[in-house]
């Protein structure tokens, strides 16, 4: 299924006790051209489990030849390279070389298939179950609502009507 709005207001209350981050902002994301809600979902879920170290968005999708999302720092080096799907290894090995950190966001079919390449040693997988990306999906709206909290490993995400929980493990622990 395609996003059918142009644009998704989202606001978002974001509260972590361990670190003292307690935000309330709004957002304007844009869905890319014919992006479907599970890959919209994803890069959501995404943003919200790196929210503190404050990714960026990409406008559109490169196909892995730039960071889905991504962390710079002042002289725009990338810290953390974040793709959203198993891109082929050529374009993780250059994405590897370009940043501190490649992380790759995929679903479990995906991670499975990525399980029998080689990796470089700044990169690692952080995987997303079809069910939660599909709890997530049910979360979409044109103008969104969220509450995300987080205990470590836990990121938990409701709008008031669903839940849906994250254990951040993957991405707190250092790379393969």
């Amino acid at each position: 299924m395609q996003m059918a709005s142009k644009v998704i207001k989202l606001d978002l209350q974001y509260s972590c006790e361990a670190s003292h981050a307690y935000q309330q902002q709004r957002h304007y994301v844009s869905p890319w051209q014919g992006e479907s809600a599970e890959h919209f979902a994803k890069r959501l879920l995404a943003y919200f489990s790196l929210y503190e170290q404050h990714p960026s968005f990409a406008k559109d999708d490169s196909g892995g030849k730039a960071p889905d999302l991504y962390i710079q720092d002042q002289q725009q080096h990338f810290q953390l390279w974040c793709q959203l799907e198993l891109v082929p290894e050529k374009r993780r090995l250059r994405a590897s070389h370009l940043a501190d950190q490649l992380l790759l966001v995929l679903d479990e079919q995906e991670t499975s298939k990525a399980q029998h390449d080689q990796w470089p040693a700044n990169q690692r997988i952080f995987t997303l179950s079809a069910a939660q990306l599909a709890e997530c999906c049910l979360m979409l709206k044109s103008h969104m609502k969220l509450s995300v909290w987080r205990e470590d490993p836990l990121l938990s995400i409701t709008d008031g009507e669903h839940l849906l929980q994250l254990n951040l493990s993957a991405l707190l622990e250092k790379p393969h």
